[in-house]
């Protein structure tokens, strides 16, 4: 295999632990969630950095949203899906969300000895804006990308899907292609801004930033036929136990979402103070993804797609079912309207 994977950070062992790693042992003793101060029932929330459900879990808890909804809501923040659901797995979280690869790849790579079930929906349905980029030298010629200076991903991440759809895209040997290990956007965007990338795949804020030093879009969402989703997990035995608690925070994820769009710029400026975000960089990722509640059958199509062709390109052993590992319960008291999978 001629394939090279460069690791730019010193995060690879811990990006290889998670993907060869325990999935969430089912023979662990599930949890009943514990009464905080006032009566609020805590739920701790492994949130990514600088994603939607940082920035809606932070205006919910600003304005109340949880504690209106009996919620006494612990967030820690990760880097990735693959780090929140390590924190799942490890006990350190309850709630966690991930992207629809990277929770496909979880799940494939652990189906025989996991609990993870993916509980709802968090957005889902196509990136409104951005896509394939590449320095100017390359872009009236796709082809010359062959054994160019390297596509950027994240290994075990969706990043990783994106990569190989846009080599499939291209018509290249994914095999001959050098992949780029960034496991930061702003390592991402380092190596735009130095030339030492030849692809990448960008939407919103970070599209903006890839843009201004120079790179050019070639290939739309719409052109590669990417769609993405973000899904929470948590394990089997906690849904079971808090299905009412879990249906109070996704219907308080909902307000707060709520919030956000009617109170947009208010938001911006509160999320800039609280993250050091910019507040154009959070309105232009904001506005690229569509966020929606419920658990649709569209969104279950497209983790099949998904895992046929993971499990297709060799990303884990067994060819699996992901419906076996949906549990809807949560989402059917909070949303029973929005529920359209099929069992």
């Amino acid at each position: 295999m001629k394939k090279r994977l460069l690791g730019v950070l010193l995060t690879i062992s811990v990006i290889a632990g998670a993907l060869a790693g325990c999935g969430g042992n089912k023979n662990q003793a599930s949890s009943t969630a514990a009464t905080g101060e006032g009566g609020l029932k805590v739920l701790r929330n492994a949130v990514m950095t600088g994603q939607l459900d940082q920035y809606a879990t932070e205006v919910g808890l600003w304005q109340g949203i949880f504690k209106k909804h009996g919620i006494d809501l612990k967030t820690n923040e990760f880097v990735a899906g693959i780090n929140t659901i390590d924190a799942i797995v490890n006990g350190q979280a309850d709630v966690g969300m991930m992207a629809d690869y990277a929770a496909v790849n979880r799940i494939g790579n652990t189906q025989d000895n996991t609990d993870l079930r993916i509980f709802s929906e968090l957005s889902g349905g196509g990136i409104r804006s951005g896509g394939l980029y590449v320095p100017e030298k390359y872009a009236k010629d796709l082809k010359s990308l062959d054994g160019s200076e390297g596509f950027v991903t994240h290994t075990g991440t969706v990043s990783d899907y994106y990569a190989a759809r846009i080599i499939e895209y291209i018509g290249l040997d994914y095999n001959k292609q050098k992949l780029l290990n960034a496991d930061s956007t702003q390592t991402q965007l380092a190596l735009v801004k130095n030339n030492q990338a030849s692809a990448i795949f960008a939407v919103g804020s970070q599209a903006k930033y890839v843009e201004e030093y120079g790179w050019k879009l070639v290939a739309t969402v719409d052109e590669l036929k990417i769609t993405t989703g973000a899904y929470y997990l948590a394990k089997e035995g906690y849904i079971k136990e808090n299905k009412q608690l879990l249906a109070d925070y996704l219907t308080a994820i909902a307000e707060s979402v709520k919030y956000i769009d009617e109170h947009f710029d208010e938001s911006a400026k509160y999320l800039a103070d609280k993250l050091g975000v910019k507040e154009e960089d959070f309105k232009l990722q904001w506005k690229g993804y569509e966020l929606r509640s419920g658990f649709s059958e569209d969104a279950a199509k497209h983790l099949e797609e998904i895992e046929k062709w993971a499990f297709g390109a060799g990303r884990f052993k067994k060819d699996y079912n992901i419906r076996d590992f949906i549990n809807t319960e949560a989402i059917e008291i909070a949303f029973p309207d929005k529920v359209t999978l099929k069992k």
